[in-house]
């Protein structure tokens, strides 16, 4: 029986009722807690006394509320109260896709964003089972342009199954978007929710679902065996989409696309040959017998993310650091293929489940999966040397650099030399910026940009592709340029959410001196102010709201701000020599000494005189983690997770407060990625922890305790650890070593994917 407002389920008071249908009842609720209002589903069952189905929906429970995606419904809570199960989530006042009005390029643009979340979830193991337009909510600008779509309903029709529920017919409506072979006994798999989407698609576009029969079994039926209908003979003007539905919807799920994300990239080049992509249409409501009548469904849109605490890693000694990580699929293989095996690091949080396939899939990170991540690493106090620097010439002669001159991501590398900005590696978003999406095994001059002072590379990972979902942004004439993915606007151009294969100018922002781009999303230094616009995850905007931005907005509280360093969903900045951080928190990587996330900076309160700041992440045995490291009064400070001893050879999981790390004088420099940690500390690069490549650069792949001289490069300005790689630069020269899947080494002849001590990297001519 539905619930009257003002009624308390455990412990939310229910505002007003938004639909209900054969699985429970959706409200919008308050959290009387938090003071702000969430959506809730209840589940309708007869009974939840048998103890099979509570562990059940505990487990579908966790599974939903550990998916991290823009895309997919934010769990918050969940629960059983009074017999009922419940859960609830963001809630956004959005129509669903059998209620929405859309142009075809937004129809287009909804379906790319879901397949991103599907393929995603996929890499994690999780099937959605139940993809159809009452399952998936649009939420729009407030010029009406479209924002976001986000998938609903994950692990509902794998409870389904259970003989607890009220309505065993729950999921009647769902037949006619159903896989025939799910039809036919099989269990779901990922090609079933292609092609659920594919019947979406169709039915979004032309407003009926693609098949329709006066009965369920006749509907069921016709999936079987009936041909798929051609778009064209209901939409002529997108018959040039028919091919690319046809095949989705294949009968046969070996002959559908590879993933989603390749069928909704089909799509997006088919629709490019049409004429038709301004014309409205509406999807109306179908019959009783094809439609579930659940209601409107609004839910998430950007929203604060409460992100669980991951689970504790296992009481056991730690092994060799990563005796196998895996820091990103590959075309060629598994990144641990012919590799030593051991615990399963992975470089881009969010990267996580069975690695590619050919053609290539992305893990977890796949696109956000699989993952990812980017660290940049931004100093400051340009132009001087620190007073604390020791006296000794070499060292006094090696001034540290005022910003970033190398950055990583995912397969990609660049490196500024004489105010020229050189990249080289994967190129699969356009994140190199010449105008292509063609992979470069040599370093190449990126055009178009003069006076390069500082350079930015961040993912998010996604399971969609072969390659995480890489930006670039550089500094060029003290105006900032940005170029690659463009999901969430990180780019900079409010106007599209289309790739850009070359630079970019952003708009809006005075002189730029510093930059750090990840998760979608970018910040930028500007005339002294921290800006930050792009996705919206867990406060990593700062500026307290719950709304991706597609302009660069100020954070407020913070001035003279010299340096800022981003990692999925964590920030942290330097303001007047104090360090402030905010976003996620689940490794105490604040520094705040919690683990609550945090929406606007937070100043770290035992540091002081601050002039280098890094965020780092990854996963360890599928568990993300982060690690934030900073340079202070000319020591070296690292915290955040503690789950393989990178930071303290005790039991603790996480050090939410910074921790210092000896044997380090006159540090200038620090970075930290996926576990591995390193530093410049009297002109010396040292590096300690994750070296499952060799990045630490000892000659070894065994993890390190201890910071470790990197052989063979002295008098050093800059390090940077990234995604595997660490490179360095010198007074005149240029050095990078670990992990070469992608020809990050820049040398071509070079074919080893571990190479343990630096090699020098060749940049032309400018």
């Amino acid at each position: 029986m539905s619930k009257s407002p003002g009624t308390i389920i455990a412990g939310y008071r229910v505002v007003e009722i938004l639909g209900s249908g054969g699985m429970g009842e959706v409200y919008i609720v308050q959290n009387e807690q938090l003071h702000r209002r969430e959506a809730m589903k209840v589940i309708s069952v007869g009974s939840v006394a048998n103890s099979d189905f509570q562990q059940r929906f505990d487990n579908e429970a966790r599974t939903m509320a550990a998916l991290d995606h823009p895309s997919i419904i934010t769990i918050h809570n969940y629960g059983i109260d009074a017999g009922e199960p419940w859960f609830t989530m963001t809630y956004v006042d959005g129509p669903n896709l059998s209620v929405a009005q859309l142009t075809p390029a937004d129809a287009v643009t909804a379906i790319t964003q879901v397949a991103d979340a599907l393929d995603y979830a996929h890499s994690r193991s999780v099937v959605h089972r139940d993809i159809k337009p009452a399952n998936i909510v649009v939420t729009r600008e407030s010029d009406g342009s479209l924002r976001r779509a986000v998938l609903l309903d994950f692990g509902i029709a794998k409870l389904a199954d259970s003989p607890h529920l009220t309505a065993a017919d729950s999921l009647i409506g769902s037949v006619a978007y159903t896989a025939p072979e799910v039809i036919g006994g099989a269990d779901a798999g990922s090609a079933a929710d292609q092609y659920s989407l594919a019947c979406t698609a169709f039915e979004v576009l032309t407003g009926r679902p693609p098949f329709s029969a006066p009965t369920s079994a006749a509907l069921m039926m016709a999936h079987v065996q009936q041909p798929a209908p051609a778009l064209g003979s209901v939409r002529p003007d997108l018959d040039p989409l028919t091919p690319v539905l046809l095949r989705a919807m294949a009968k046969n799920p070996s002959s559908r696309f590879p993933d989603c994300r390749s069928f909704a990239a089909a799509l997006v080049d088919a629709l490019a040959h049409t004429a038709a992509g301004r014309h409205t249409m509406v999807a109306p409501v179908m019959p009783a017998e094809v439609r579930d009548h659940s209601g409107p469904q609004p839910f998430p849109a950007p929203a604060a993310r409460p992100y669980p605490m991951p689970a504790p890693h296992p009481q056991q000694p730690a092994p060799a650091f990563p005796q196998s990580t895996t820091p990103y699929p590959s075309p060629a293989g598994p990144p641990s293929a012919g590799l030593p095996a051991g615990p399963q690091w992975s470089a881009p949080y969010g990267a996580v489940g069975a690695p590619p396939q050919t053609p290539p899939k992305r893990r977890r990170r796949g696109p956000w999966i699989a993952g990812a991540i980017v660290l940049v690493v931004v100093l400051a106090v340009a132009g001087t040397i620190p007073l604390w620097w020791p006296g000794d010439d070499s060292a006094a002669n090696v001034p540290p650099f005022a910003t970033a001159q190398i950055a990583g991501a995912a397969g990609s590398e660049c490196m500024i030399d004489a105010g020229s900005l050189y990249c080289w590696g994967d190129n699969s978003h356009g994140q190199l910026g010449d105008g292509s999406m063609t992979a470069r095994s040599l370093p190449a001059k990126v055009p178009g940009l003069e006076s390069v002072t500082a350079v930015a590379m961040g993912s998010y990972d996604s399971a969609s592709t072969s390659r995480s979902r890489a930006t670039t942004c550089a500094v060029a004439a003290e105006d900032l340029y940005c170029w690659g993915d463009n999901l969430f606007w990180q780019t900079g151009d409010a106007g599209t959410l289309q790739e850009k294969t070359s630079p970019f100018r952003v708009p809006g922002l005075g002189k730029v001196t510093a930059v750090a781009t990840s998760h979608s999303s970018t910040c930028a230094v500007s005339d002294g102010a921290l800006y930050c616009w792009g996705f919206y995850s867990g406060g990593q905007l700062g500026n307290g709201g719950t709304d991706s931005l597609k302009t660069p907005t100020r954070v407020p509280g913070l001035t003279d701000v010299t340096a800022v360093s981003s990692r999925a969903g964590s920030v942290c900045a330097i303001a007047a020599a104090e360090l402030y951080c905010w976003g996620r928190n689940w490794s105490g990587q604040l520094g705040t000494g919690t683990l609550d996330d945090v929406k606007t900076p937070t100043r770290v309160t035992s540091l002081k005189a601050v002039t280098a700041v890094s965020i780092g992440g990854g996963n360890l045995a599928d568990t993300p983690f982060w690690n934030t490291c900073a340079v202070a009064d000319g020591s070296v400070y690292c915290w955040g997770s503690n789950l393989n001893q990178q930071l303290a050879r005790d039991a603790d999981k996480t050090k939410n407060t910074p921790l210092k790390v000896d044997g380090l004088t006159g540090a200038s420099d620090v970075s930290v990625d996926i576990g591995t940690f390193c530093a410049v500390a009297d002109a010396q690069a040292q590096c300690w922890g994750n070296n499952r490549f060799g990045q630490v650069g000892d000659g070894g792949t065994d993890q390190r305790f201890t910071p470790q001289p990197v052989r063979g490069v002295t008098d050093v300005r800059q390090v940077v650890t990234s995604y595997s790689v660490t490179c360095a630069v010198t007074v005149d020269r240029r050095y990078c070593w670990g992990l070469n899947k992608s020809g990050q080494l820049a040398d071509p002849g070079r074919t080893d994917e571990q190479v343990t001590t630096p090699v020098e990297v060749t940049l032309p001519a400018a």
